[in-house]
């Protein structure tokens, strides 16, 4: 089964503040878009000056950096999913989760 969920509105400074201390390894300058080498640089701010950065950003530009960040934390994000639901006694095992634009 697939299910599709689509955001239509989304605080983008207070998700690189959550996910962006998650990340350990560099973003790659090198693959050209412009949302890898803004949180190539964000990395080393601390949340609540990048979470402030990112606000002040295009709308394009703050979902390529949710998708970047939701994809590099997948694996995480889905954990806490999967705990949540289990605290709701709703048994759930998550095959995979992507971010788009």
């Amino acid at each position: 089964m697939k299910i599709t969920l689509e955001i239509e509105d989304l605080d983008y400074g207070s998700v690189v503040a959550a996910l962006l201390p998650m990340v350990h390894e560099k973003f790659d300058k090198e693959d050209g878009s412009v949302g890898t080498k803004i949180l190539s640089k964000l990395t080393a701010l601390s949340p609540s000056i990048a979470k402030k950065m990112v606000n002040l950003l295009p709308r394009d530009t703050q979902n390529e950096i949710a998708v970047l960040l939701i994809n590099k934390n997948k694996e995480k994000i889905v954990d806490i999913a999967t705990k949540l639901a289990r605290e709701k006694n709703v048994s759930v095992k998550i095959g995979n989760l992507e971010a788009e634009l």
